[in-house]
């Protein structure tokens, strides 16, 4: 049975909202319960079937953010780092990184500085 879902923000006292409804029935988020609703879907997401793809997808149009804010500081329990990124709209979210996989994100990103400083035109 299929339930028509309708997500639009409103500007209800001068106080940005978003009105979720499905068929008859709605309800009226402010931005705090907005953002507890996306940390909740994404734990029940996490734990569904199928899992998310271990890949991006190449034709997909992901959410992109432009030179987001981001912090980085060691992981308190492991050999590692916590990074965290700064999203508009899924707010901060953080990844705990072991080590190898902070010495592959270390060679990948270096290839792409070392192939910026080295495409014509530009400064080394």
């Amino acid at each position: 049975m299929s339930h028509p879902m309708s997500v639009e923000i409103i500007n209800q006292y001068g106080t940005p909202s978003v009105r979720v409804g499905i068929e008859q029935h709605s309800v009226l988020l402010a931005a705090d319960d907005v953002d507890r609703l996306i940390e909740h879907l994404a734990a029940v997401r996490a734990s569904m079937r199928p899992e998310v793809p271990a890949v991006p997808s190449r034709t997909h149009q992901y959410l992109m953010e432009v030179d987001p804010c981001w912090h980085s500081e060691k992981h308190p329990l492991y050999e590692g780092a916590v990074l965290l990124f700064r999203h508009a709209g899924f707010g901060w979210t953080g990844f705990a990184l072991p080590t190898p996989s902070l010495v592959r994100l270390k060679d990948a990103l270096s290839a792409h500085l070392d192939a910026l400083h080295e495409a014509p035109g530009l400064p080394n």
